[in-house]
């Protein structure tokens, strides 16, 4: 019997960052305008254009375009032009849309294991998709983990009209978050869903979702009714989006191991994504993950230490990226999964998410010897008020000690920020800098805040003062207009650490090493990214250019050719 074909679409990288980045923009403006009504007190529409603003102001924008390391690289090399990126010439250039994610791979396997013949689509913007719809799928399933709800709907409607009758599903994270209230959604959601009838045609409510879709793609397969099916949300007769009952599905980590000798070469690539956990042991208050994953659930060391041999005999892979939420906090399964590495002496590097105050000197170093380069730390704060009010269960001279031992053994580490969040004042922020200025942190990343229903922040809300939605709030203390304006004053106040903005640090650090740069040189591009920053700040970015301007680009053309 032939097996139906299933296209998943993992992601969707944009080929040109600065349309993408200003059509988000312009759909968070369109949703202020949309909820303004529900917050009488506080002129989010005008909040929301701050905040773009000052983002502009706080990125690379050069030839009249944003930029992020990957696209300035290119812009240099290029000739100083920036190249007009398409499907057929992307993998010529820097660019993440050439990256690989883990939920393609993940589903890929696990459909092929129940009887499909399933199609891996990695980057939609690279894809040739009505080519692909001509091999008559069973359906279409479109990840959110990587791709936001408005671009979900428009790609649903370019299925659709290419092949209206191959049936379109959405699931992962953003749609588990976005629809996990069900019928108790408020007015404003339910109607900006209604706007996906027609081309969704089911809706995977589930923080797994593996078990769900096959279940659902069984159904379709067979010609069957789907409303008996859990975890969906679907449209009526009316076009009124209607939920079928939940069932949580149970977490069997070891069956999520990928044989990666057995999957298509060309969806692979010199650096690969493992997971070998589900679940966070923390509850911050800023943070959705908690009530997604309440449990955490791990791979067995023998299961683990199989798909690790399989990456190492396929013989090019030069990097692996563990993407645990929180891969060292539990210190004995840490130590039993480098002692595993220590033994197999792999011959790849290795990155992930780390908890500073899980960190001692002899676990880093066993770190360095298994291999590991780069490290993400969620500091979150350099200030200790800001951190209790998060519940970070982490004080300031853990985060410095954490820095200093990654440092002693030539660890690269990113340290994330949160700036806004409630209570954050101009003092708490100073603290921060100037934490980030004496530690030794090489990289950090500046985040917003985010205000969501589903933190537990919001449960504080009274308290806080805290009111609007997404990037555009205010509490007591400050409004995101104000924080996105600190932000835009790091850039200058940082000066030995770096940073991409909007772009994360370790996606463009695993791209360039897998593409043969080493870990200094990629600090020295960052270095070089901000002093090209702050000279057009200074002196704009006109031809011909100022001198300051012309010494960067030089020094990137020296560096990058």
């Amino acid at each position: 019997m032939k097996r139906p074909k299933v296209i998943i679409i993992a992601q969707n990288q944009p080929l040109n960052n600065d349309a993408q980045l200003r059509q988000k923009m312009a759909s968070a403006e369109s949703r202020a305008e949309r909820q303004s009504s529900r917050f009488p007190g506080l002129d989010l529409s005008a909040i929301q254009r701050e905040v773009h603003r000052n983002i502009l102001e706080s990125v690379l924008v050069l030839d009249d375009r944003y930029m992020d390391l990957l696209d300035l690289m290119n812009f240099v090399r290029n000739g100083r032009r920036m190249p007009e990126l398409t499907p057929t010439n992307v993998t010529q250039y820097y660019s993440l849309a050439n990256s690989v994610t883990l939920n393609g791979i993940f589903l890929y396997q696990h459909l092929m294991g129940h009887g499909f013949d399933p199609i891996i689509v990695q980057n939609y913007s690279t894809a040739r998709l009505a080519d692909l719809l001509q091999e008559a799928p069973l359906a279409v399933c479109i990840s959110s983990n990587f791709i936001y709800m408005n671009d979900i709907r428009d790609i649903a409607a370019q299925i659709k009209q290419f092949a209206p009758e191959v049936a379109v599903i959405a699931g992962g994270m953003l749609v588990k978050k976005a629809l996990d209230r069900g019928d108790d959604l408020s007015p404003q959601a339910k109607g900006f869903f209604s706007t996906f009838c027609g081309k969704i045609d089911a809706f995977v409510i589930e923080a797994q979702g593996e078990q769900t879709l096959v279940r659902l793609l069984q159904r379709l397969a067979q010609g069957q009714d789907i409303c008996n099916v859990p975890n969906l949300g679907l449209f009526d007769e009316k076009e009124r989006l209607f939920f079928t009952p939940r069932q949580s599905e149970e977490v069997l980590m070891d069956e999520t191991a990928i044989p990666w000798q057995d999957i298509p070469k060309g969806y692979l690539r010199k650096i690969l994504p493992v997971n070998s956990s589900r679940g966070c042991f923390y509850r911050c208050r800023f943070c959705t993950y908690h009530w997604l994953f309440p449990e955490i659930h791990y791979k067995s060391i023998d299961a683990l230490r199989e798909e690790l041999k399989s990456i190492n005999s396929l013989g090019f892979v030069k990097h692996i990226r563990f993407t645990d939420d929180n891969f060292t906090a539990n210190k004995t399964r840490l130590e039993a999964v480098l002692k595993m590495m220590l033994e197999e002496r792999f011959s790849f590097t290795w990155s992930s998410f780390a908890r500073a105050g899980s960190l001692t000197p002899e676990l880093v170093k066993r770190m360095k010897l298994s291999g590991c380069e780069f490290v993400d730390l969620g500091l979150e704060s350099g200030s200790q008020t800001i951190l209790d009010n998060m519940d970070k269960r982490l004080r300031v001279d853990q985060s410095l000690d954490a820095i200093r031992m990654l440092g002693d053994h030539g660890i690269y580490g990113r340290g994330s920020f949160i700036i806004g969040y409630p209570g954050e004042t101009l003092e708490t922020f100073s603290e921060t800098v100037q934490f980030i200025n004496n530690s030794g942190l090489p990289y950090y990343h500046p985040y917003l805040f985010y205000y969501s229903g589903n933190t537990l922040v919001h449960q504080e809300r009274d308290r806080f003062g805290l009111q609007g939605l997404g990037l555009a709030w205010s509490h007591n203390s400050m409004d995101s207009a104000e924080a996105a304006r600190l932000v835009v004053e790091m850039l200058q106040r940082i000066d030995k650490s770096f940073t991409d903005g909007q772009t994360y640090v370790e996606e463009i650090y695993k791209l360039l090493r897998g593409d043969g740069y080493g870990p200094h040189e990629i600090r020295e591009l960052f270095g070089l990214k901000r002093e090209l920053q702050l000279a057009i700040r200074e002196f704009g970015s006109g031809e011909p250019f100022s001198p300051k301007v012309e010494e960067a680009l030089v020094k990137l053309e020296t560096l990058v050719t």
